[in-house]
Formats: C-alpha cells, structure tokens, sequence
C-alpha cells in the first residue's frame, strides 16, 4: 500500500465538489416531482436530506484540500530539514578541531 500524494487528494475534493451539485439537484427534482404530487411534508423531507448529503460532502471535500495542503507542508519541512542537516554536517566536518596525535584519522585504533 503506497501513501497517498496531494494531487489524488485534490482529485478526490473535486470529485466531492461534483458529487454535491448532483445530489442538490437530485434534490430539488425530487422534492418537486413530491410536490407536483402534493406531498408536501416528502418534499421538505426530501430538500432537507439532499441538503445534509450536499453539505457533508462539501464538508469532506475541504477536509481533504486541507490534508492535501497538510501533507505538502510536510514535505518541504521535511526537506527543508534534511537540506539543514546536511549543511550541518558539512560545516562540523570542515570545523572539526585538529588532532594533534593523529588520532582522528584512519588507523588509530
């Protein structure tokens, strides 16, 4: 199982985006085919369903554009580390104090 990158996230918000037009329209017809047939307490009931799927899925897809957004500011602090790191190591390298014996060079032991 590999993670899950940013962009697949990004494609699953949209998705989501989508999938909440659909359901409010799915809404709005069935709520006024109940209508047109005098079900008025249906159709409410019907709009109010739609509504909450429509607002949950819009819930879900910012959820997840602020994962993905999570998970690519991990990655550049992440690199941003490592880059640190290695200047670090590099510096201490070359400021290493000098060994008047000889001892930090190879064959010491």
């Amino acid at each position: 199982m590999e993670p899950v990158r940013p962009a697949q996230l990004r494609t699953a918000a949209r998705i989501a985006d989508a999938l909440v037009y659909a359901v409010g329209l799915a809404g709005v017809v069935a709520g006024a085919l109940l209508l047109r047939r005098g079900d008025i307490g249906f159709a409410i009931v019907a709009w109010c369903l739609t509504f909450v799927a429509g607002a949950g899925l819009r819930l879900a897809a910012w959820l997840t554009r602020g994962v993905a957004d999570l998970l690519e500011r991990q990655t550049r602090i992440e690199e941003g580390i490592t880059d640190l790191r290695t200047e670090r190591v590099a510096r201490d390298r070359e400021a290493a104090p000098p060994d008047p014996y000889g001892r930090w060079g190879s064959g010491w032991h």
